[in-house]
């Protein structure tokens, strides 16, 4: 299984080059840029090895009985397979507005408000600031989010001895990268609150660069990632982990996937892949780079297909004798 998962990855990442050479200006010069960050970004994750030592020599204990070999070989292909899949992700990412450009965001404004009784979803997270630490919110929503939602298919292959649960949950995997964060988004393109003036002029979400600047978020390490992200946009760039897409909300999406997850591997993890996932819609929108209903459509469609496929295996255990 993750063979076929790094060769899906290598092609997904070949069609993403190819869709950068029809799409952009300078794509050689987008390209090596990319593959630069690539090699930056693998670096800076030096400091992450000894946990990831430590985490390894634990997996591979406690799955021992399954046969060291046979986890480490998946184990190579699924990290193999992620890394290319990043990289194919955020070139698609970033050349959607060149596919779709930016048109729907106030469709998705007002749908917002009128969800809510005609107050934006990001005031109330904001009331609720007294109770909510943002230098929290931001661990989580970069640093906390990032290992599973990259990385879920080294995990599974090194831990899950369980092959329709695997087989679920991969698919889940890459569905909410591409399914959610390049079909959806093409199809609802849009650049979320933070960007929204910024793109269409005006000031209906100066309260909210307001609220942002006041909290500290403006001038943190996120704030920073905003900012770069919209420089990026309107020179053309293109960076790991760039591009612009509110909806729908991939961090949402990858967030429910690592819920449900969690819940399906023991009941003890239940609770915190609930408060993982409502910790990281609520960031989502406090921190502007979402509308609620990005992360409400993100949800509903994970949790759908996941029904889907646990009543197909159910359906299957029916009809096959053991």
């Amino acid at each position: 299984m993750m063979r076929h998962y790094l060769l899906f990855s290598l092609v997904y990442l070949a069609c993403a080059v190819v869709l950068v050479s029809v799409l952009r200006d300078q794509p050689e010069l987008l390209l090596i840029g990319a593959a630069r960050k690539s090699l930056y970004l693998l670096m800076s994750f030096a400091g992450w090895m000894p946990y990831l030592a430590v985490f390894i020599a634990v997996s591979l204990y406690f799955t021992r009985k399954y046969g060291i070999r046979a986890r480490i070989v998946p184990s190579v292909y699924a990290l193999l397979g992620c890394l290319a899949f990043s990289v194919a992700f955020s070139l698609v990412k970033t050349s959607i507005p060149y596919v779709q450009p930016f048109y729907a965001d106030p469709f998705f404004a007002d749908l917002d408000a009128a969800l809510h009784f005609g107050v934006d979803p990001w005031r109330i997270t904001h009331a609720m600031a007294a109770i909510v630490s943002p230098s929290l919110i931001v661990i989580l929503y970069f640093m906390a989010w990032f290992l599973p939602a990259i990385f879920l298919p080294v995990f599974i292959a090194m831990t899950d001895t369980d092959p329709d649960r695997s087989k679920r949950f991969m698919i889940l995997h890459v569905v909410s990268w591409v399914g959610l964060g390049n079909v959806l988004a093409a199809i609802g393109s849009s650049v979320g609150p933070v960007y929204y003036d910024r793109l269409l002029g005006g000031t209906r979400f100066a309260d909210l660069a307001a609220a942002l600047e006041n909290s500290g978020i403006a001038s943190s390490a996120l704030g920073q990632v905003q900012d770069n992200l919209w420089k990026l946009y309107v020179e053309n760039g293109q960076s790991v982990g760039s591009g612009i897409s509110a909806f729908p909300s991939v961090h949402v999406g990858l967030a429910a996937v690592t819920m449900l997850y969690l819940c399906e591997r023991s009941r003890a993890l239940a609770p915190v892949g609930i408060a993982f996932a409502g910790a990281i819609m609520f960031a989502s929108v406090y921190h502007g780079w979402h509308y609620a209903v990005d992360g409400y459509v993100s949800f509903a469609a994970v949790i759908a297909l996941w029904a889907v496929l646990r009543r197909r295996n159910v359906a299957i255990a029916t009809y096959i004798p053991a």
